[in-house]
């Protein structure tokens, strides 16, 4: 923690609740997959495969040259969403792999955000907050 004028300076550009984790560097991983559990092999996720998938835990929020990105379980975050997107919408996981989408009636899921910023377009990224179901 950095000192100034014999204060501690809690620095913090970040609002959210991330964990490191590793990953098979073969899977593709981007800023915004929603990950899951990895159920077989060595590597600790794997990206989210779709509404069903029980084990996702958050959403890749910082890649770096190691293979173990920061993944948020919970705050804020930008996402991968399938479908468009308006600002306040509820997020839920998406049919298609590593991506949410808007179910505004939605009650309890196991992953569920709300969107912070709008995306018109068929999928693209939008800012959220990562709640737990």
């Amino acid at each position: 923690m950095p000192i100034k004028n014999g204060r501690l300076i809690l620095e913090r550009q970040v609002s959210d609740l991330a964990e490191r984790f590793t990953v098979d560097p073969a899977n593709l991983l981007s800023i915004g997959t929603v990950v899951r559990i990895a159920t077989s092999g060595t590597y600790d996720i794997a990206i989210s495969t779709g509404a069903s998938d029980n084990k996702t835990i958050g959403i890749v929020y910082s890649l770096d040259k190691t293979p173990n990105p920061y993944v948020a379980v919970a705050g804020r975050c930008i996402v991968n969403v399938r479908g468009a997107v308006a600002k306040g919408d509820t997020l839920v996981l998406s049919e298609y792999q590593g991506m949410l989408k808007t179910n505004n009636g939605a009650g309890f899921e196991i992953v569920k955000a709300i969107a912070l910023t709008a995306n018109s377009l068929q999928h693209g990224q939008v800012e959220c907050i990562l709640v737990r179901g």
